[in-house]
C-alpha cells in the first residue's frame, strides 16, 4: 500500500485522484502513513522514504506545450512547474524555444510539475471538444494520435514503481483485464440498414465525380449481385464466419430510424434508407440469428433520439421485447453527443454504458484515454460507463496507409492498457464496394492476438470493469521473511493481480489457493481458486 497526501477540493482534481486509483487498481491510504514508504504529496506536505512530488497548477484552454520524453511528445493544457536538474531529468517541457524539466529525479524521490490530477479531470470532463477547433491541424492530429491522460497517469505509476523498486517492495494491483491480458479490443457493428437503397444513386456518383472508375465498376457488380438475388449490404453471415475464425464474438448496435428526411435539407438525405421498423421479418431473423450466435444486441440511439430522452427510452424498451432480456448498452446514431445531456437521457432509459465517444473524422481518441470510464461533469461523475470509440471504418477512406495507421493507434493502446474499440459497418464487409475493409478487420484482429489481447464485446467489457470495481483487497508486505500476504473480497469469486516484483526476484504462491498464470520482464499475473481454502493468497518473494 502506498500513502496519498492531499487537501485540494478542486473538483476535476478530486476526479482525478479517484480516477487515478480506481484505473490503476491499487491500495492506497488517504492523508495517512502506509508500511511501504512510498508517498504521493499533492499541494501539500507530509513525510515519507520515497516522496512523489505532484505540483497544483492552472489549467488553460488551450494547448500550452509538449511533454518531450525520449521519443513522446504530448500536447498538455497547463504550464508546468520548472523541476530543476535534481538528480536526473525525467521530462522536459517545450513551447517553442522555451525548455526546462518538468519531471525530476531527486534524492528524495521524483518531483512532477505536472497537475496530472487536475489536467485528467479536465481532460475528462470533454474539454477538449471545446479547444480542439482553434487548433492547427498539426496539433490536432497529434491530440488525437495520443492518449494524453493515459500518458500522463502512467507517469504516476511508473514513479510509483521506481520507489517501490528503491526499497525492494513489490507492488499489487488489480488486473486491468482478465487472464494475463495486456489490453482490450472490443467489437462493434452499428447495423444502419440490412439493404441498400440510396446508395444505389449517390455511391455511383461519387465515384463518378472523383474519376474514381474503379470504384464505380465495383458498383455495377454489386447491381448484378442484387440482380441475382443477393443483398450486396447484408454481410452478416460473412461477419459471423469471421468472428468464428478469430474465436471472438461482437456486439450489434440495432438502429430503429424515425427522423424523417428533408429533400431540401441534405444533411438529412442519409436518413432515407435507415431501419425504419424492428418488426419486419428480415430484421427479426437478424436479431434471432446475432443472438443465437452469441453477439450482444444492444440499442443504436435514432438520429434525434440524443436529445429525446423518451424516444431513445421507446426504442430500448421495443428491442428488449425482441430479444427478451434488458439492453445495458447503446451508441447515438451519427455518434451524435450532447454532453452530458444525452447520457443522462441514456441513464433514464436504463441504460449502462455508452461509446459514442469518438471521432467521426479521424481516428485516435477523442478526450485523450483509450481506457473506460465515468465521465466527469459539474454535479460529479456519471454513473455510465463510457468506453471510447477509436476506429471507425469511414474515417479511413480517405487514407493511404490504413493498416500501418490502425497497428499504430492499436500499439498505443496496448502501451496503456486500454480497450481499442472498432466499429466496423455491416456493408463495408462487401469487398465488391469496399475492396480492404475487410481484410483490414482481419489483420487489426490478428495483430492484437498476437499483441495478447481481450477480444470481448461491449457488454464483456462493462461487465468485467463493474466486478472489477466492485473487488476490494488489502495485501501487506513483510521484508524479514519476504512474504506478501493478499485478501481479496468478496470471497467465492475469481480474482486476477499483478504483482510488480522488486528487481532481479521471483515469486511462488504458498498458500495454494492461486495460480501464476503468466510472467512478464517484471510481474506476474495471478488468479485465484474462487478461494477454496481461504482468501489470503500468500506469495513467496525472493
Amino acid at each position: 500500500m502506498i500513502s496519498l497526501y492531499y487537501t485540494t477540493e478542486d473538483r476535476s482534481s478530486l476526479y482525478g485522484i479517484h480516477h487515478f486509483i480506481e484505473k490503476f487498481g491499487i491500495t492506497v491510504a488517504i492523508n495517512k502513513p502506509s508500511p511501504s514508504g512510498v508517498v504521493i504529496v499533492y499541494g501539500t506536505e507530509a513525510p515519507g522514504d520515497f516522496l512523489i512530488e505532484i505540483k497544483e497548477n492552472e489549467i488553460k484552454n488551450t494547448i500550452c506545450g509538449k511533454i518531450s520524453l525520449q521519443s513522446d511528445k504530448i500536447p498538455l493544457c497547463e504550464i508546468p512547474l520548472d523541476t530543476g536538474p535534481g538528480e536526473e531529468v525525467i521530462a522536459y517541457f517545450e513551447n517553442g524555444t522555451t525548455r526546462y524539466p518538468c519531471i525530476t529525479r531527486t534524492k528524495q524521490g521524483i518531483t512532477i510539475g505536472i497537475d496530472i490530477f487536475s489536467e485528467t479531470g479536465y481532460l475528462l470532463s470533454g474539454r477538449l471538444d471545446a479547444i480542439r477547433p482553434s487548433l492547427d491541424s498539426t496539433t490536432q492530429k497529434e491530440l488525437a494520435a495520443k492518449p494524453v491522460v493515459d500518458f500522463l497517469e502512467e507517469l504516476l505509476f511508473n514513479a510509483i514503481l521506481s520507489g517501490c523498486h528503491k526499497h525492494h517492495i513489490p507492488l499489487i494491483q488489480k488486473s486491468s483485464w482478465p487472464d494475463g491480458k495486456k489490453f482490450a479490443v472490443c467489437l462493434t457493428h452499428d447495423v444502419d440498414e440490412i439493404k441498400k437503397t440510396y446508395q444505389w444513386i449517390s455511391r455511383p456518383l461519387r465515384f463518378l465525380a472523383r474519376g474514381d472508375f474503379s470504384g464505380f465498376k465495383g458498383q455495377v457488380h454489386a447491381f448484378v449481385q442484387k440482380i441475382r438475388g443477393i443483398e450486396p449490404y447484408y454481410t452478416y453471415d460473412d461477419i459471423i464466419r469471421i468472428e468464428h475464425d478469430l474465436g471472438v464474438k461482437s456486439t450489434y448496435f440495432i438502429l430503429k430510424e424515425s427522423g424523417n428526411a428533408s429533400l431540401f435539407s441534405k444533411k438529412t438525405w442519409y436518413l432515407y434508407g435507415r431501419n425504419r421498423s424492428l418488426q419486419s421479418p428480415e430484421m427479426r431473423m437478424l436479431i434471432k440469428r446475432l443472438t443465437a450466435n452469441g453477439d450482444e444486441v444492444a440499442i443504436h440511439g435514432s438520429y434525434f433520439s440524443y436529445k429525446d430522452s423518451e424516444l431513445l427510452s421507446e426504442e430500448t424498451r421495443e428491442l428488449e421485447q425482441l430479444i427478451h432480456e434488458k439492453v445495458i448498452g447503446t451508441r447515438q446514431h451519427n455518434l451524435n453527443l450532447d454532453v452530458p445531456t444525452t447520457w443522462n437521457h441514456q441513464l433514464s432509459a436504463g441504460l449502462r454504458y455508452d461509446t459514442t465517444l469518438g471521432f467521426k473524422d479521424a481516428i485516435g481518441f477523442r478526450w485523450g484515454t483509450s481506457f473506460p470510464f465515468f465521465p466527469n461533469t459539474i454535479e460529479g461523475p456519471l454513473p455510465l460507463f463510457e468506453i471510447p470509440l477509436i476506429i471507425m471504418d469511414i474515417c479511413l477512406e480517405s487514407r493511404s496507409n490504413k493498416i500501418a495507421d490502425c497497428l499504430r493507434i492499436a500499439d498505443e493502446v496496448e502501451r496503456y492498457h486500454g480497450v481499442l474499440t472498432l466499429l466496423w459497418h455491416p456493408p463495408i464487409f462487401n469487398t465488391l464496394e469496399y475492396p480492404d475493409a475487410r481484410d483490414l478487420y482481419i489483420k487489426i484482429n490478428q495483430h492484437c492476438q498476437e499483441k495478447g489481447a481481450w477480444i470481448a464485446r461491449a457488454r464483456d467489457i462493462y461487465d468485467w470493469h463493474s466486478l472489477r470495481n466492485k473487488n476490494t483487497f488489502t495485501c501487506n508486505y513483510d521484508p524479514s521473511t519476504k512474504t506478501c500476504s493478499i485478501i481479496a473480497n468478496p470471497e467465492g469469486q475469481d480474482h486476477f493481480f499483478t504483482l510488480y516484483l522488486p528487481s532481479h526476484s521471483d515469486c511462488i504462491i504458498l498458500s495454494g489457493n492461486a495460480d501464476i498464470i503468466k510472467r512478464d520482464s517484471d510481474h506476474v499475473y495471478i488468479k485465484t481458486h474462487h478461494q477454496q481454502k481461504s482468501n489470503e493468497i500468500i506469495i513467496g518473494i525472493a
